[in-house]
């Protein structure tokens, strides 16, 4: 019951930690963490007493943070950057262990030499997700990223090994070098072999099951959360490193990035990322929090043994500067001698530049989540049964240098590698949208022309006019021309209204019930073609909403099964016809300012003609439905339509709206697709990024999700 008295406190915490996170916006979300840890274990004390099976905290934390890791992460970025890679992630790591835990011992005679490797072994594991989850934002080279990730998969298999060799001999006092290389080699290859053996299998059984229609969305879910916890329990059983085991799995398992995915697809991919991002943020959470509950130990007379704090203090310093020290050597010697793929040029030929990279490097890998449940897996008791000697001051100084660590990444990383804050980039990501949005809408507008006939082509209507709304709305929030645009836009909107009450001034014979027909039904259709923000009531007379009548026809006119006897339809035409008539007005207006000398007005004109002249084509295209009435014969249409059909034409308009109804998902689906593909060929042609074009095909998967629901 305490157990679950301690996860239930916990959870609290990371959700609170989570919540004063948005109101410091430039202190590091796991320093938060750590302090309500802190602040809980003063305030309940007994909290830090609860004890965890160590085997179990390794697999709980530890492999699904490794996995999902190595899911994400570059495969080729890996291999470029094998050598330094595995330099650091373990020649660096056992240089540490020798170098801190010879310092702690000196610092610390109390700890045996043994125990002071496990603590520096358990130092050994960097925490990219530190710096990734801290609020201030840091400059980081690819190269830089690529080294601290790759790092940071590989080194906490070394550093695990490296612990569970200096446990051993801390258990039983002896140690034999030849043994150890001989149970490394085992260890380190067994588990490699064994992981990419169990990620080939599982990776191709689930796409197995999925070709069968076996695997849904939620059984993928539960698939993904699954096979980290069994990889790691299988390797361990047959003692080979389940760390190693659960990254090469991982690596295996990665899927090629797609640009185009069914919505099946796309639902499956985005929410299992949604579930690993809560399941490592409460992982990551739980274990700062864990970590700040430690801190007290160390003034407990009973936990200390007579050390005195200051020297227990020293001794974190200590061993963290001897951590930091070695480091930036080792770094910094990495980038001197390494040669640019683009330019050919050694580290050398930019001395200052390459070791203030190479200082940011360095202080860019903290010690964060899988130190600290290394550390939590020492022995409780000897073999013999007594206690494990000074098990709580190494724990202590663990986590004193995990948070001298994370300060240093939260304080001094801004400074050295600030980011370069780019105005435009919001302005660059709508000129994004807008190339985009411009050919999804071309390619469109062709595919609606060479099946116009087709029983899906309202539908398409429809949807085209709705990617033309997402188009104005991203041309509305550029600074280069929304404020202009903006304006036209109003005078457009004016020049309708005027248009509207004049046509109301011979409106007589029209009755009052049929007024609030058109008045209720208006807004709709202008909504339908483009009109946001309440421009869609533009025509219909205002101070309507409280009308008893004009609210039970709007309910009535908003159901698609209201359309059914000849006289909705001819109201519901009556409507589409004065619409007509106001895009009609809006075109010849936007004409005259084409034509005028203003240069840049008339490129704005441009643009919303373009806009209107499609919505009254799409308006025309209900009115004209099954039929082959010429477009070039709207004028005198409009002008001789209000009151009646011309002869020989039908009014098919309800028929139209229920076509529109019934493959409104798939029009919208067709044209997602057409998205991803103008995405891609964007993105070929060098018009936009490939961050851009990523951020906008997850917008498109969401959409493709949202067609699911």
């Amino acid at each position: 019951m305490e157990l679950f008295e301690l996860i239930l406190i916990l959870l609290a915490c990371v959700m609170a930690s989570a919540i004063i996170d948005q109101f410091i916006p430039h202190f590091s979300l796991p320093l938060l963490q750590i302090a309500v840890g802190l602040v809980i274990a003063l305030i309940m004390p007994a909290l830090a007493q609860v004890h965890i099976d160590s085997e179990l905290f390794l697999m709980l934390f530890i492999a699904p943070l490794l996995y999902r890791d190595s899911r994400e992460v570059s495969r080729k970025m890996l291999w470029d950057n094998r050598w330094s890679i595995l330099s650091m992630a373990i020649a660096l790591v056992v240089a540490c262990v020798l170098a801190a835990g010879f310092i702690l011992h000196q610092v610390v005679p109390a700890i045996s030499l043994a125990a002071a490797f496990a603590c520096a072994a358990a130092l050994g594991p960097t925490d990219a997700a530190a710096v990734a989850a801290m609020s201030s934002t840091v400059n980081l080279t690819k190269r830089q990223s690529i080294l601290l990730s790759g790092e940071a998969l590989i080194n906490d298999a070394s550093g695990v090994v490296s612990f569970q060799f200096a446990i051993a001999a801390a258990l039983t006092g002896a140690f034999s070098a030849g043994k150890a290389v001989g149970t490394f080699t085992i260890l380190f290859f067994g588990g490699i072999i064994l992981g990419a053996l169990c990620g080939l299998l599982l990776k191709y059984g689930g796409k197995m099951l999925r070709r069968k229609g076996y695997m849904s969305v939620t059984t993928h879910v539960i698939f993904e959360v699954f096979t980290p916890f069994v990889i790691f329990l299988l390797a361990e059983t047959i003692e080979v490193s389940g760390i190693l085991a659960v990254v090469a799995a991982g690596l295996v398992m990665q899927e090629p990035k797609v640009n185009i995915k069914s919505p099946e697809l796309a639902r499956q991919e985005m929410v299992t990322d949604s579930f690993w991002e809560v399941i490592i943020f409460l992982i990551n959470g739980i274990l700062f929090v864990m970590l700040g509950m430690q801190l007290p130990k160390v003034m407990e007379a009973d936990h200390v043994e007579g050390l005195s704090p200051i020297i227990v203090i020293l001794a974190v310093l200590a061993v963290t500067f001897a951590i930091m020290s070695i480091r930036f050597l080792w770094v910094s010697g990495l980038e001197l001698i390494h040669r640019d793929p683009e330019t050919g040029e050694r580290g050398t030929a930019h001395f200052g530049r390459t070791i203030l990279q190479a200082l940011v490097t360095t202080i860019a890998g903290p010690k964060g989540a899988v130190t600290l449940s290394i550390i939590m897996t020492l022995p409780l008791a000897m073999r013999d049964g007594t206690p494990f000697a000074q098990r709580d001051v190494i724990i202590f100084i663990t986590s004193g240098v995990i948070l001298c660590t994370l300060l240093l990444a939260n304080f001094v990383l801004p400074l050295l590698a600030p980011i370069e804050h780019d105005a435009d980039a919001e302005e660059d990501m709508c000129h994004a949208r807008v190339r985009v949005l411009e050919k999804t809408v071309r390619e469109m507008r062709r595919v609606l022309q060479e099946h116009e006939e087709e029983d899906f082509a309202p539908a398409l209507r429809v949807t085209l006019m709705r990617y033309r709304v997402r188009l104005m709305r991203e041309r509305l929030s550029m600074e280069s021309c929304g404020a202009m645009l903006s304006q036209m836009i109003q005078e457009v909107l004016d020049v309708q209204q005027a248009r509207s009450d004049e046509l109301e001034k011979t409106a007589d014979h029209i009755s009052e019930t049929e007024r609030l027909a058109y008045d209720s039904i208006l807004p709709m259709i202008r909504e339908s073609i483009g009109y946001f923000g309440g421009a869609e009531r533009v025509g219909s007379r205002p101070g309507l909403k409280r009308d008893k009548t004009y609210r039970n026809l709007t309910r009535l006119y908003k159901k698609t099964d209201a359309f059914d006897d000849d006289e909705k339809a001819r109201l519901y035409y009556g409507a589409v016809v004065f619409a007509m008539d106001l895009e009609h007005e809006a075109v010849h207006y936007l004409q005259e300012i084409c034509g005028e000398g203003d240069r840049e007005r008339a490129q704005v004109a441009e643009v919303l003609l373009e806009e209107h002249e499609a919505a009254l084509q799409s308006l025309w295209g209900r009115i004209n439905y099954g039929q082959d009435t010429k477009f070039e014969e709207i004028d005198a249409f409009i002008h001789s339509s209000h009151d009646q059909l011309p002869v020989g034409m039908k009014n098919n308009s309800m028929d139209e709206v229920r076509k529109a109804t019934h493959y409104h998902d798939e029009a919208d689906a067709n044209a997602l697709q057409i998205e991803l593909e103008m995405i891609r060929e964007c993105r070929l042609e060098g018009t936009i990024t490939g961050d851009q074009a990523k951020a906008m095909r997850e917008e498109v998967y969401l959409m493709q999700t949202a067609l699911l629901e």
